[in-house]
């Protein structure tokens, strides 16, 4: 899970968000199992385009390139089922692939580490292991090595699955000289530890 920086909120995700928002509360206080939808398709094709440009189409949690890997979803970090007053906030919005929203579901806990955090800094929480998992740094502190746990158990980043792959393209990123950018390639925390 790479530092993100966000970019500004797409204009015109920006012009209908708020009532967006108030028509979703509204429709929520008069049936709590009404369904969300994105309400502009110019609206959600626009920040679509900005979040997978935010990762270099990656997903922002297992850091998979969307598309080739997964399928492309758009990850509510607060889910929408809980934080409804979020569901058309930039800052809760993320590029996901689908193994991991699946993974996560309508599950939320605070301590869940959030990539565009000014302060999250992936070798501050994480280290790489040689078997293709992740886990909690030793250096940092019990309370951030528990957010550390629980994002690594949340998105499912040590499925059996994704460690493989982890190793796979580790072994064939250091196989020898090549040209390839780490950017067009899965798993760059991974690989450039």
């Amino acid at each position: 899970m790479l530092k993100i920086t966000r970019p500004a909120c797409p204009p015109l995700l920006a012009d209908g968000q708020a009532k967006w928002t108030d028509d979703f509360l509204t429709a929520r206080a008069v049936d709590p199992n009404a369904k969300f939808r994105w309400r502009s398709q110019k609206s959600y094709q626009q920040m679509r385009e900005t979040l997978l440009a935010m990762t270099l189409n990656h997903c922002a949690f297992c850091d998979g390139i969307i598309g080739i890997e997964s399928l492309e979803t758009v990850e509510h970090f607060q889910p929408k089922k809980h934080f409804p007053a979020l569901a058309y906030t930039w800052g809760n919005l993320f590029p996901c692939c689908n193994r991991c929203q699946e993974q996560k579901g309508e599950k939320y806990n605070p301590a869940l580490l959030k990539p565009d955090d000014v302060l999250y800094d992936f070798e501050h929480f994480f280290v790489c292991n040689d078997d293709g998992s992740i886990e909690p740094s030793a250096a940092a502190t019990g309370h951030d090595q528990e957010r550390a746990q629980v994002t690594i158990d949340l998105y499912g980043l040590n499925l059996p699955a994704r460690k493989k792959q982890r190793r796979t393209q580790q072994r064939l990123y250091r196989s020898g000289p090549h040209d390839l950018p780490l950017d067009d390639l899965p798993y760059r925390f991974y690989l450039a530890g």
